[in-house]
C-alpha cells in the first residue's frame, strides 16, 4: 500500500469503533503474552479466567482493540487482565496513553510502523523469549553442503573428477532444502515477526520524539544488542521471488542459514527480545486506547488511590457499560457493601457488571465510562456466570460454591477486594440458600472489601440490613398490563415482584398464572405453602 493511502487509512480509522475479524483460535494467539506472563509468575494480580468470562472480557476487548501489530494486540490483552495495584505502573500507562491522545502527527508516524510490521496470529512471539535450546549445529551444516557445493564448482575448473560429487550435491542440497523447509515452516512466522519487531525499533528511534524516547532507553538498548539480526535482514522465500532466485535460494540454502542464525541469536537474547514485545505494545495499545476514548460519548480519567491506607469505598458517577448502547447511567457512592434486590430483568445483573468493567477499564487503561471514577486500587473478582461442569462431574451447586470460596481466599492484605456476586448460593434449596447466603455474606464484610451482591432473595434484606447497603432497581405497569423499567437505581430493598407478571405478559395460560398468583400471596400473608 502507497504510503500516502496508508496515512489516510490510519487517520480516517483514528477514533471510529473497530470493526477487525476475529478467526477461529486468534483469540487464543492473543492471550499468549498474558498466559507467558500468567505461567512465569510476573505480575502480583492478575484478572482469573472466571472474572473474565463472568464480564464477557473476550468482547470488551474486541469493543476497544484497534491495534495494527501482534504486540499491540496482547499488550492490550493483558492490560485488560492486569489492572494495575501500584501507582508506577498506572502512572506510565496513563503517560504512554496521553503521548498518544496529544501528539498527532507523532501518533501518525508510530501507527505507520506499527501497521507495517502487522497481525501474526501464527508467530508464536513468547516462544522467542525462551532461553535458546538451540545449538549451531544446523546452521554449521547448511554452511558445510553450500562451501562443498561451491567448492565442487570451483575444482570442475581444473579437473573432471569432482564431476560425480559435484552432480550429487546439486541433486542432494535442493531435495534436502524441501525437507528442512517443511520443519522450518513450524516456527518462520515467530522467527520472522521477532525479526521484523527488531527492524520495527530502528524506525520507531529515528522518529527522535524526546517526550516518548525519555520511557524508551531499555527498549533502544535491546535494539541495539539484536543490531545483527538486522545487517542479515529478513529470512528470504521462494514465494516472493523469480525463479532463478527460488532456484538460486534452494542451492544456496540462503532462507535455511538465515532462520538459523536469526534463531539462535533470538534464542541468546530472549530477554532484549521480550522488552521490545512489551514496548512496541505499550505503544500500540496506548494508541488504541487513545482511539477508544475518541469514539467514546463520554469517559473520565478516574483517580485511584494507591497509598496502603486508601479508604475501601467506591465513587462513581453516572457509569456506564462499554458493550450497551444507549445505556442508562447510574450511580454509586459507597463505603459499604451492596446487597442488590429488584424485579427479574429490572438491570441488577448489569449493574454489578457495569461497576466491576468501569473498576478494571479504570485501573487498566486509566478510563472510566462515566462522568467520575474514585476508588482504591482494587484486586477484582466475580461469582456470575455459573455453569454445570460436566466434564469434571461437578453439578452447578458444586461449581458455585468453588467461585465462592476463591473469593473467601483472596488475600485482601495488600489491596481491597472488588467482588460482585449474583444471586448467591441459587443452586440450592431456599431454606439453606437464605442462612448460607446471610451468612457467607456477613463473612465478607470482615475483610478489606467492597461486596455487590445481588439476589431474588427479599428475606436477605432483613438479615443483611445492618451489614449491608440496601439498593434496588423497580418497574411499572401500565394499564395495559406492559411492564415497563427505567433502569435506575434506587435506596432502600426492593417492594415488587414481577416474575408471574412475566408469564403473563409472554403468553402463558392466565388461569395458571392467577393460580400461582394466589399461592404466592397466602404464603406472604401465613408464612407456608398451602
Amino acid at each position: 500500500m502507497r504510503l500516502s493511502k496508508l496515512k489516510k487509512q490510519l487517520k480516517d480509522n483514528y477514533g471510529i469503533q473497530p470493526s477487525l475479524h476475529y478467526f477461529a483460535g486468534a483469540m487464543q494467539a492473543i492471550r499468549t503474552y498474558f498466559d507467558y506472563r500468567r505461567d512465569n509468575h510476573l505480575d502480583e494480580f492478575l484478572l482469573d479466567d472466571t472474572t473474565w468470562h463472568d464480564l464477557s472480557g473476550d468482547d470488551i476487548f474486541k469493543r476497544i482493540n484497534s491495534g495494527l501489530s501482534s504486540s499491540g494486540e496482547q499488550y492490550l490483552y493483558y492490560l485488560l487482565r492486569s489492572p494495575a495495584i501500584e501507582k508506577s505502573e498506572y502512572d506510565k500507562r496513563a503517560e504512554f496513553i496521553g503521548i498518544m491522545e496529544h501528539d498527532p502527527d507523532l501518533r501518525l508516524k508510530l501507527q505507520v510502523v506499527l501497521a507495517k510490521l502487522g497481525r501474526r496470529h501464527a508467530a508464536n512471539t513468547c516462544e522467542a523469549f525462551q532461553p535458546s535450546s538451540h545449538s549451531p549445529k544446523k546452521l554449521l551444516l547448511y554452511l558445510l553442503l553450500v562451501l562443498a557445493l561451491i567448492a565442487g564448482a570451483i575444482s570442475l575448473i581444473f579437473t573432471t573428477k569432482a564431476m560425480l560429487l559435484f552432480i550429487c550435491l546439486l541433486i542432494f542440497i535442493p531435495s534436502y532444502h524441501q525437507f528442512a523447509s517443511i520443519r522450518m515452516e513450524r516456527d518462520l512466522a515467530t522467527v520472522t515477526y521477532s525479526v521484523a519487531m527488531v527492524f520495527a525499533v530502528r524506525k520507531i528511534q529515528k522518529i527522535a520524539s524526546p517526550k516518548l524516547d525519555q520511557h524508551l532507553t531499555s527498549f533502544y538498548e535491546s535494539g541495539r544488542r539484536l543490531k545483527a539480526i538486522t545487517r542479515i535482514g529478513h529470512v528470504p522465500t521462494n514465494t516472493t521471488a523469480g525463479e532463478f532466485a527460488a532456484l538460486l535460494n534452494s542451492l544456496l540454502l540462503l532462507d535455511l542459514i538465515t532462520y538459523e542464525f536469526h534463531k539462535n541469536r533470538l534464542g541468546k537474547h530472549h530477554a532484549d527480545i521480550f522488552q521490545i514485545h512489551e514496548y512496541l505494545g505499550r505503544i500500540d495499545s496506548a494508541i488504541a486506547i487513545s482511539s477508544y476514548r475518541k469514539s467514546l460519548d463520554v469517559y473520565s480519567i478516574p483517580q485511584i488511590d494507591f497509598s496502603p491506607s486508601a479508604s475501601v469505598s467506591v465513587y462513581g458517577i453516572n457509569l456506564v457499560h462499554p458493550l450497551i448502547e444507549n445505556a442508562v447511567p447510574n450511580d454509586l457512592a459507597t463505603k459499604k457493601p451492596v446487597l442488590l434486590t429488584g424485579s427479574n430483568a429490572s438491570g441488577k445483573s448489569t449493574f454489578l457488571k457495569t461497576v466491576a468493567v468501569n473498576a478494571i477499564l479504570a485501573q487498566g487503561i486509566c478510563t472510566a465510562i462515566g462522568n467520575n471514577y474514585f476508588a482504591p486500587a482494587f484486586r477484582i473478582y466475580s461469582s456470575m456466570a455459573i455453569a454445570d461442569n460436566l466434564l469434571a462431574g461437578e453439578s452447578y451447586y458444586i461449581s458455585e460454591i468453588k467461585s465462592l470460596k476463591r473469593i473467601m481466599d483472596a488475600d485482601a492484605s495488600k489491596q481491597p477486594l472488588l467482588c460482585v456476586i449474583d444471586e448467591v448460593l441459587r443452586g440450592t434449596n431456599t431454606v439453606e440458600r437464605i442462612a448460607a447466603s446471610a451468612e457467607f455474606l456477613k463473612y465478607l464484610t470482615g475483610k478489606k472489601m467492597i461486596c455487590l451482591a445481588a439476589t431474588h432473595d427479599i428475606e436477605l434484606c432483613t438479615l443483611l440490613a445492618g451489614y449491608y447497603r440496601l439498593l434496588h432497581f423497580e418497574e411499572t405497569i401500565t394499564d395495559e398490563g406492559e411492564i415497563l423499567f427505567d433502569y435506575t437505581i434506587k435506596d432502600g430493598p426492593a417492594t415488587t415482584r414481577n416474575a408471574l407478571k412475566l408469564l403473563s405478559s409472554m403468553g402463558f395460560d392466565q388461569e395458571m398464572v392467577n393460580r400461582a398468583n394466589e399461592k404466592a400471596n397466602m404464603y406472604i400473608a401465613v408464612g407456608k405453602w398451602m
